[in-house]
C-alpha cells in the first residue's frame, strides 16, 4: 500500500451514481495533477445534465464530484475535484511530517489530490525523504515545542491541520513539551490562522483509560511509564474537544510499519471501546491505514465532523468502503 495508489483513497460516494461522472472522477482521483484524462470522451448535454440532478441531492461534494463528468474542460485548468470536493479543503498542513505515520499522511494526500504544507523540525530530513521533489509539496520548519506565532506562519493558507507528532525522549521534546502543550499550540494557531476548517489529532488507545476503568490496564501502565504520554494526550484531546474547529480524533492501536495486507483490515468503534487486550477484535495497525483514516476525515469534513473513533486491524475483519467510516462512530 505504501508503494502504490491506495485504493482506500478513491471510494466514490453513491451520491455521484451515474457511471460516467463515476469514471470521471475516478480517473480525475488517480491522475498525475494537470494531466490529461486519456480515454474518457467529451461530456454529452446527458452527461452534464445527470451530473447536474446529481449535484442537486449531494450539495457541495456532489457538485464538486459531479462536475467530473466536464474533466476534459477542468484538466486543461489543472484542478484536482477529488480534493475539491473535500468542502473547499486543498491544501493540508502537516504536522509530524517525518515521523513514520506523518510521512505516510503526506504521501496520502498528495495522492488523493491535496496540496501539503510539510511542517517538519528539520527541513533537510523532510526534503531527504524526497518531499522537494513533488512541487505539490511545500516544507516549511514547524516545531510545536516553540511558539504559536512561528506555528500560525508554518500552517500559512492551509485550510485543514494534520497533528502527527510524538515525543521523542524526555524534557524539552518529552510528552508534556510534544504531545500535550505542543499540540495544545498548534490548535491555537490552527484558529488564528484563520483559514482553518478543520483538525485532525493522530492520538493514542487508552489515553482516557483511567476514567473507565482500565487504570490497572497493562498496555496502560506500560505506556503511561513514559513522561505520561497518554495522559498528555488526552489533555491535548480535550484541549482539541473544546477548541470549536471541527475535529476528527484517531486513536490508533500498536502502530506498525507493515503494509496493511499483513496486519490486517480496518476496524473502528466508538471512543473507550477498545484497550489493547486479547478480547479486542484486534490490536495493532498498520501505519498506512491510519493515514487512510486521516485522509478520509478531510475528503469526508461533514460525516468525520467532531469524531473520536478508535482503529486497530485485524487479518479476519471485513474490508470496509472508506464511505462509511465514520457512519457508525
Amino acid at each position: 500500500m505504501s508503494n502504490g495508489i491506495n485504493p482506500q483513497l478513491h471510494a466514490r460516494s453513491a451520491r455521484a451514481s451515474t457511471v460516467e461522472v463515476a469514471q470521471a472522477a475516478e480517473a480525475t482521483a488517480t491522475r498525475p495533477v494537470g494531466s490529461a484524462l486519456p480515454g474518457l470522451p467529451s461530456p454529452s448535454p446527458a452527461t452534464t445534465a445527470t451530473a447536474a440532478t446529481a449535484a442537486t441531492h449531494s450539495g457541495r461534494r456532489g457538485l464538486l464530484l459531479g462536475l467530473a463528468g466536464l474533466a476534459a474542460t477542468t484538466c486543461a485548468w489543472g484542478l484536482d475535484l477529488e480534493a475539491w470536493a473535500a468542502e473547499g479543503i486543498t491544501t493540508v498542513f502537516v504536522a509530524g511530517s517525518t515521523g513514520n505515520t506523518g510521512r505516510r499522511v503526506v504521501q496520502q494526500l498528495r495522492q488523493a489530490g491535496f496540496k501539503v504544507r510539510a511542517g517538519a523540525r528539520s527541513p533537510a530530513k523532510a526534503l531527504s525523504l524526497g518531499f522537494g521533489a513533488d512541487a505539490g509539496i511545500e516544507v516549511v520548519e514547524a516545531d510545536v515545542t516553540k511558539g504559536v506565532d512561528e506555528l500560525v506562519a508554518a500552517i500559512g493558507g492551509a485550510q485543514a491541520v494534520v497533528c502527527a507528532t510524538g515525543a521523542v525522549g524526555f524534557g524539552a521534546n518529552g510528552a508534556g513539551a510534544v504531545d500535550e502543550k505542543g499540540t495544545q499550540k498548534l490548535v491555537d494557531a490552527a484558529l488564528r490562522a484563520g483559514g482553518v476548517t478543520k483538525f485532525v489529532l493522530v492520538s493514542s488507545l487508552l489515553t482516557n483509560a483511567a476514567a473507565v476503568g482500565q487504570s490497572n490496564n497493562p498496555n496502560y501502565r506500560f505506556l503511561n511509564l513514559f513522561g505520561g504520554v497518554l495522559d498528555a494526550k488526552l489533555k491535548a484531546e480535550k484541549y482539541l474537544r473544546g477548541s470549536g474547529l471541527n475535529y476528527t480524533i484517531i486513536r490508533p492501536g500498536g502502530l506498525s510499519n507493515e503494509p496493511e495486507p499483513e496486519v490486517g483490515n480496518l476496524i473502528l468503534r466508538r471512543e473507550d471501546s477498545l484497550f489493547g487486550l486479547d478480547s479486542d477484535p484486534g490490536r495493532a495497525i498498520s501505519r498506512d491505514t491510519v493515514a487512510a483514516v486521516a485522509v478520509q476525515a478531510l475528503l469526508q469534513p461533514a460525516a468525520s465532523r467532531d469524531k473520536l473513533v478508535e482503529v486497530v486491524a485485524s487479518p479476519s475483519a471485513p474490508r470496509l468502503s472508506p464511505d462509511t467510516w465514520f457512519d457508525n462512530v
